[in-house]
């Protein structure tokens, strides 16, 4: 696996692969004083005195001495020393010949002799590998194994003590173990809470969260729609181009498909500063944002480092960057949208008219008395802001450009939120007056029509698009693909994309049908190798946001573009790649093997999958699975978030941005402030504390106690309930043995009976064991 040399490697806002980044320093200053290494952070780094550099382990002595001598005599940087990419990117054979851009190759599987062990042509490809390193793969999993596995890996859930045992009744009277795992895996696939789970790997990746961030940190009481509509997209298996359209585009489709609408809120998920006057800074970091998620997301391309100049690395330009991001120029953030059709918008249209005539006189006097409050506060609003921005908002709404209305946005959501709101002064006898008529008005409810679903959604501007420019540049960018992936052919799709652009509108539309094509390769390479990623725990490329020279080489290059064509085939089809992948023998093998020892020597970076990969439960897998086998799960889909209290999946607990102090923040759940491709797994003592001491896992412990404990049950079947409730298996002789003569006491009068008390602590322990929370 090809590493990057430490100085290569970016952290803290320092390079020191440049002169000119070394003399501009991080995010902590300067780090080299010329002629005074006692004095120079950097020196200080590699001596490991405070700061470690690199971070993993330290230089050899000889290297430090260098480096020390060196800026002891000026640290002097070689004037004939060429830059990593020169000035003025221009894109050659070389770049597009980049394994990530070129165009897809037909790749046959292998033909191998003697192969008794592949269940696919997927297992061929890696079973090859396997025999080039001398690796034999692991056997295959027990059946209890494979689906608790399958039932994580799937639902996010443990399987249940009927489900295990009506799979291992099916193995036991099948004529093959294979047509009973197919049938498993089609059970799980056709299961609703499928898109639950394959959801939350989504949800993390585009940064999902329902609060805006900063320090308010306000709660966006209508985005959950936009997460039950990735729910849904899983569970419907819409295929990946109509997945990107819906949320790249969705307003531009000509659909009344009022979940199109929803998923445009994938455009509505970064953070936005309630207060900020800096207007123009504030929706130049968001229009940016945008741009640097749908390189991240779609092209596993870090587009955001060509942002302020030419990538150092990679193919692309500070003009490409300015070139996607102009797609989302005219962007439009909508809050007066809803999740409704035509006929139901005309319907409630209908009715809040006969409403509005039946209220019109009460209306009209509230109406003269907030007026003059509203003018007030309009007043102290817009006044805070730039004058150019004051500018923008008193403009007539027709003779806007898309920025001016976009600044005009910014200053009137400050209306309602900021300083609570334009009623916040009102005087006490206009109070007393506004709540009478509020009565009055409220004798016509039976009138006025129910809101219709309110949904955080955007709309491309209808007036005259503001130009994209490189900042300090008078020319303005036309919406593009990047230049590396432009071939010049005239049935390319980056070819359809100018044409589509040029006649004006549907911008994103026109960006979603070239990011889904199926003859652009990188952007099916990137969704595919994610596919892989959530089902083996990692990527055939293992940095899945970034397919360029930063990241890492694909381990299995021919099955990633076997498995894309596969892809392609059989029509985009997300289910039917899931499928693939947990029917091989590779993802069913065991984690144990015979000879780890010496698989480990010949493959020390694990990338040649040769037995499955043991992994912790995600945090929602922890949470859920305690309140699943305590009995007190609610499975109901889809709604408003709940607070973490309630008993819903963890799917469906209210997430904040700022707010870690919930059992799932502590088991490393992502929190919408960054694109996570792959999350954290760490080790920490909140995490064993949360688990001994808290009272959300104490509860669990008591609340499965008392099921395992009902109707009268004996100890021995209360034990072996509990850890087959809690481990998805029957126990061994031993450990019921053991586990009875634990919760076992003898009361006053000296006859064994069951301690309730014991019988808890038990199941805590349960909760608390490695069987509990990692996969096999």
């Amino acid at each position: 696996m090809r590493q990057l040399p430490w100085w290569r490697k970016t952290g803290g806002g320092l390079r020191l692969d440049t002169q000119a980044g070394l003399a501009a320093g991080g995010d902590s200053g300067p780090v080299v004083e010329a002629g005074d290494p006692e004095a120079s952070l950097l020196i200080a780094a590699v001596r490991r005195d405070g700061l470690e550099m690199p971070p993993d382990a330290p230089l050899p002595a000889d290297e430090v001495a260098a480096l020390t001598a060196w800026v002891q005599r000026g640290a002097v940087w070689p004037e004939a020393a060429a830059p990593l990419r020169a000035p003025g990117l221009t894109i050659s054979d070389e770049d597009r010949s980049w394994w990530a851009f070129r165009p897809l190759e037909p790749v046959a599987p292998p033909q191998l002799p003697d192969d008794h062990w592949s269940a696919g042509e997927i297992d061929r490809f890696v079973l090859a590998r396997l025999r080039e390193a001398g690796i034999e793969p692991a056997a295959e999993a027990t059946p209890e194994t494979l689906i608790r596995r399958l039932s994580f890996d799937m639902l996010g859930l443990p399987p249940t003590p009927a489900e295990v045992d009506a799979f291992l009744a099916d193995v036991a009277t099948a004529d093959a173990f294979e047509a009973a795992w197919e049938r498993l895996v089609d059970r799980c696939m056709e299961d609703p809470r499928y898109g639950e789970h394959q959801a939350r790997f989504w949800l993390d990746l585009v940064r999902y969260a329902e609060s805006d961030g900063w320090n308010q940190d306000a709660y966006r009481p209508h985005i959950w729609r936009y997460r039950d509509y990735v729910v849904t997209a899983f569970n419907n298996d819409i295929p990946y181009p109509q997945f990107v359209a819906e949320q790249l585009a969705g307003d531009e489709l000509a659909s009344d498909s009022p979940s199109a609408v929803v998923a445009s809120g994938f455009l509505r998920l970064g953070i936005y500063e309630y207060n900020q006057r800096d207007a123009a800074g504030h929706w130049n970091d968001i229009i940016n944002e945008m741009t640097d998620v749908v390189g991240d997301v779609f092209l596993g391309t870090s587009m955001a480092c060509a942002r302020c100049h030419d990538h150092k690395f990679d193919p692309v330009s500070r003009r490409d960057y300015h070139a996607l991001r102009a797609f989302f120029e005219p962007v439009i953030w909508r809050d007066d949208q809803t999740a409704a059709t035509r006929d139901e918008r005309l319907a409630h249209a209908q009715q809040l008219a006969a409403w509005e005539a039946a209220t019109a006189e009460i209306r009209e006097q509230i109406r003269h008395l907030v007026t003059p409050y509203h003018i007030r506060k309009w007043q102290s609003t817009v006044e805070k802001f730039p004058l150019d921005i004051q500018a923008c908002y008193y403009k007539p709404a027709a003779e806007r450009t898309s920025w001016e209305h976009q600044m005009a946005y910014l200053v009137a959501r400050q209306f309602q939120e900021e300083a609570g709101g334009p009623l916040s002064g009102i005087s006490k006898e206009d109070k007393q007056t506004l709540e009478e008529l509020e009565k009055q008005l409220a004798a016509f409810d039976e009138l006025k029509p129910k809101p219709l679903p309110a949904v955080m959604a955007v709309s491309a501007f209808e007036g005259t698009p503001s130009p994209t420019q490189i900042p300090g540049g008078p020319e303005a960018i036309a919406p593009a693909a990047p230049e590396v992936l432009r071939r010049g052919h005239a049935t390319e799709p980056s070819i359809a994309l100018a044409a589509a652009v040029a006649d004006g509108p549907g911008r994103r539309q026109a960006l979603a049908a070239w990011l889904g094509d199926a003859a652009n390769p990188l952007p099916l390479r990137v969704i595919v190798n994610r596919v892989w990623q959530w089902r083996f725990g990692q990527g055939l490329v293992p940095t899945p946001n970034d397919f360029g020279r930063l990241g890492q080489p694909p381990s299995h290059p021919a099955l990633l573009e076997w498995l894309t064509a596969r892809f392609i085939e059989e029509g985009f089809s997300l289910k039917r790649l899931h499928k693939q992948l947990v029917m091989s023998a590779t993802w069913r093998q065991s984690a144990r093997h015979a000879n780890a020892e010496l698989a480990q020597q010949k493959d020390p970076a694990d990338e040649l999958l040769w037995r499955s990969r043991v992994h912790r439960l995600r945090a929602e897998e922890i949470r859920d699975a305690m309140l699943a086998a305590c009995g007190r799960l609610d499975e109901t889909i889809g709604g408003p978030s709940v607070d973490a209290k309630e008993p819903r999946r963890g799917l469906y607990v209210k997430s904040y941005r700022n707010r870690n102090d919930t059992l799932l923040h502590q088991f490393d759940m992502a929190n919408g402030l960054e694109r996570v491709s792959v999350r954290n797994t760490t080790t920490t003592p909140t995490q064993a504390l949360a688990m001994f001491n808290g009272d959300e896992v104490l509860n669990r412990a008591r609340e499965l106690a008392q099921r395992v404990q009902a109707d009268g049950t004996t100890p021995e079947a209360a034990v072996r309930q509990a850890i087959r409730l809690a481990w998805g298996r029957e126990p061994t002789d031993d450990e019921l043995s053991r586990s009875i003569d634990f919760v076992v006491t003898d009361d006053a009068a000296g006859d064994p009976r069951l301690d309730s008390e014991r019988m808890a602590t038990f199941c805590h322990v349960l909760f608390n064991s490695g069987e509990f929370l990692y996969v096999d």
